[in-house]
């Protein structure tokens, strides 16, 4: 014990060794938690997912026909009503057809989205941001996003021409109570974007410069991260199929 004493206070070799499989033995209980919170998570997410949808193993994620490979769409265009209104990305109409949008604007989505991903298989919807009587572009498709949940482009028509102002990972909902002074007066966007492990983000942006820009950051606490009310809204929100979100 007195030699093991003296080693760790003296600058020995023996000293060196100690520290250096100090930190590797830390790194591998940092390495068993997060694998282990990844582990719950997903199996949440199963759980639910095989509630909703009934056992999914099998499902090709290529396949058109596959019913968690596009984002549901909603009955009829949403509008805001109320101060309190919310609207999520799945409320939007996802039915617009990609072929018939301006060139311009198919050519500004191309250079997101990959060229082997066929035009059938790129989500649109309409909205109006900044109710001028002019509709946005909204485009999701599988190869805008990832493990930290679906994908979003926004596209605008500024000065006759289409610019993209907003490009994010995680879905979204759309919010009408307020603008963040100094900011122009379109809907606030908030979305979750996860980057693995527990590490999730609620991030809100706001318009200013002609475009959508980060206005906060805000990490989400583990307590309300696995909270059931807020993995309701996450699941929710990217549709049920998402069970690899880590």
């Amino acid at each position: 014990m007195k030699k093991l004493l003296s080693s760790l206070t003296k600058k020995t070799p023996q000293r060196k060794y100690l520290v250096i499989i100090g930190i590797l033995v830390i790194s591998l209980f940092a390495l068993a938690y997060s694998y282990q919170e990844v582990k719950l998570f997903n199996d949440f997410l199963l759980e639910k997912l095989d509630e909703k949808l009934g056992p999914h193993k099998g499902f090709n994620p290529k396949s058109h026909n596959n019913p968690c490979f596009n984002i549901p769409s909603g009955a009829e265009r949403p509008v805001f009503i109320n101060r309190e209104d919310e609207i999520k990305a799945t409320d939007l109409v996802w039915r617009e057809d990609f072929t018939k949008l301006p060139v311009a604007a198919k050519k500004l989505i191309r250079k997101e989205v990959s060229s082997g991903v066929s035009d059938y298989l790129i989500n649109v919807a309409f909205f109006d941001l900044n109710n001028d009587g002019v509709d946005e572009i909204f485009v999701n498709t599988e190869s805008l996003g990832g493990s930290g949940g679906r994908g979003f482009l926004i596209l605008e028509k500024q000065k006759g021409k289409w610019k993209q102002i907003a490009l994010f990972t995680g879905s979204f909902i759309m919010i009408n109570r307020w603008v963040p002074e100094g900011y122009d007066g379109y809907h606030i966007i908030v979305y979750w974007f996860r980057g693995g492990a527990a590490d999730s983000d609620q991030v809100v942006m706001a318009y200013k410069n002609h475009e959508y820009k980060d206005y906060s950051v805000t990490p989400v606490p583990l307590n309300v991260l696995y909270s059931n009310d807020f993995q309701k809204m996450i699941l929710d929100l990217n549709w049920m199929c998402w069970d690899t979100w880590n």
